[in-house]
């Protein structure tokens, strides 16, 4: 296995499995603004507009996935899809205020469930976790990228 001696991949494995299992019920438990889909797919957004393209590769999903969340929403009057000023044969989805309303609302409960979560933990200690977190899903997502080329 890749660098990581055996008994830290072990360690790790179970304890991934419990966060999913545990983010997935406090998700459902939460009552959150928005659905997790449509909060990942509006943040792509908050940079600009992009096409169900990109947002596809951003997010590593399939293309059809993506369009299917970007009519649900459109529906709910968070985005629009307009027409690409480079090709006019393309559309980009470009985020509405109520969109942006939604992404501010869904973080804010979020950041503050993690920061009740994370009391105790020095800054040092926080900064290093989520410094791991990011190279962790970046790892992940280059994995899948791999692994759909040679699939």
């Amino acid at each position: 296995m890749a660098d990581l001696p055996e008994d830290a991949v072990s360690r790790l494995e179970p304890e991934l499995a419990f966060l999913v299992r545990r983010l997935e019920m406090n998700y459902r438990k939460r009552g959150y603004p928005m659905e997790r889909a449509h909060y990942l797919l509006l943040g792509r957004l908050e940079d600009g507009d992009r096409s169900t393209g990109e947002i596809a590769e951003e997010l590593g999903l399939d293309h059809s996935t993506v369009v299917r969340q970007v009519a649900a929403v459109e529906d709910l009057g968070f985005a629009e899809r307009r027409p690409n000023p480079r090709d006019r044969r393309s559309v980009l989805v470009h985020l509405l205020p109520a969109g942006a309303a939604s992404i501010a609302a869904m973080r804010d409960a979020r950041q503050k469930r993690l920061g009740c979560i994370l009391t105790g933990w020095s800054e040092d200690e926080r900064e290093g976790f989520a410094g791991l977190l990011k190279r962790f899903n970046a790892a992940l997502l280059e994995a899948d990228r791999a692994e759909s080329i040679a699939g």
